[in-house]
């Protein structure tokens, strides 16, 4: 007997039980199932006899829907941008009336959100923006919208070779047990992704200041680039002797708009990289008791990012970070 066969069977035998007790509820009570369910079965038993008693058949759940091609995409993309005041509808109409290909105007939307092209005014702004680089053709929201984008990229963390732009933020591990408080400083270079970080002895400028002189101008110098910039958010700690070291050491300071962290966004990444990856776990693994045993912990841990760990950013296409910010002194030896 087969499964359905078996489910056809139990109906049937609900249904006989309920007309030997001439009870619905006595029947229902004893195959353990609801009055609903059971004028259900009766329905369908009267309706198609025997058949009607068969479990129904389910279809299969829809897969995922077919890709579109990437050369259809592109061709989507560039309909799209030489008429970018037409809608869906009327450019599949049009794809299909040039005989390229039958995209559904549903399709043709979920390319355009894709690639940012969803609404007509982002169509717009695109040919407003080609015409003012191409033609010299501004308009005022254009011009606006040029520079914002020039702001940007010059507050923004944007570095040609290691030392233009370092990035630096301070980060609160948490308050241990026979330790105290733990505060850490956290640098990575824009251009290379080469990070360093240090356990603080208290959140100051003048300790942050210490690091500058002590550990990250030497580091660089024995690397041979030179420190040319840093940035940081507008942080205490990063003012009043912080400053003042930056000055006499020839250091130009930025600092990132209130409440806008992201524009530090590759320092604030690795904080997350060092408190997922390393101290989630070792706080789970091992018992500290000091700094000194924490700091070389992380020691350990910031070794394996520069010299092992994989990246897959833009910037370093598969390299390590050591490989690019010891790279001068490689050339020489």
């Amino acid at each position: 007997m087969t499964l359905e066969e078996s489910i056809r069977t139990t109906r049937l035998r609900v249904i006989r039980r309920a007309q030997e007790f001439g009870s619905v509820s006595a029947a229902c009570r004893e195959a353990g199932i609801s009055r609903t369910l059971f004028y259900r079965w009766q329905k369908r038993f009267v309706r198609y006899g025997m058949d009607g008693l068969h479990p129904r058949r389910r279809q299969a759940a829809r897969g995922r829907p077919p890709q579109t091609a990437p050369h259809l995409e592109q061709t989507v993309v560039g309909l799209a941008l030489a008429w970018p005041t037409w809608g869906c509808g009327r450019l599949a109409a049009q794809l299909a009336r040039d005989g390229q290909t039958r995209l559904s105007p549903s399709t043709i939307q979920r390319i355009l959100r894709r690639t940012g092209l969803a609404t007509r005014q982002k169509r717009l702004l695109v040919l407003e923006q080609h015409s003012a680089r191409s033609a010299g053709l501004l308009t005022d929201r254009t011009r606006r919208e040029l520079q914002r984008a020039r702001n940007g990229r010059e507050v923004h963390v944007e570095a040609e070779v290691p030392g233009e732009l370092v990035c630096l933020d301070t980060f609160y591990v948490g308050k241990l047990k026979g330790v105290g408080k733990v505060w850490q400083i956290t640098v990575c270079d824009a251009a290379c992704s080469y990070g360093v970080a240090r356990l603080l002895p208290e959140l100051s400028a003048a300790a942050v200041a210490t690091f500058l002189r002590q550990v990250l101008v030497p580091l660089y110098r024995k690397a041979g680039w030179p420190l040319q910039r840093v940035l940081t958010d507008g942080g205490s700690e990063f003012k009043a002797a912080f400053d003042i070291a930056c000055k006499e050491l020839g250091i130009r300071h930025t600092r990132t708009k209130p409440r806008h962290a992201w524009t530090n966004g590759f320092v604030e990444r690795l904080n997350g990289t060092i408190l997922q990856e390393h101290w989630r776990i070792q706080f789970r693994r091992r018992y500290f008791t000091g700094r000194s045993v924490m700091q070389q912990s992380l020691d350990a841990f910031m070794r394996f990012y520069n010299q092992q760990r994989p990246h897959q950013g833009y910037r370093l296409r598969g390299r390590t970070p050591a490989e690019l910010f010891w790279g001068v002194i490689a050339r020489m030896n």
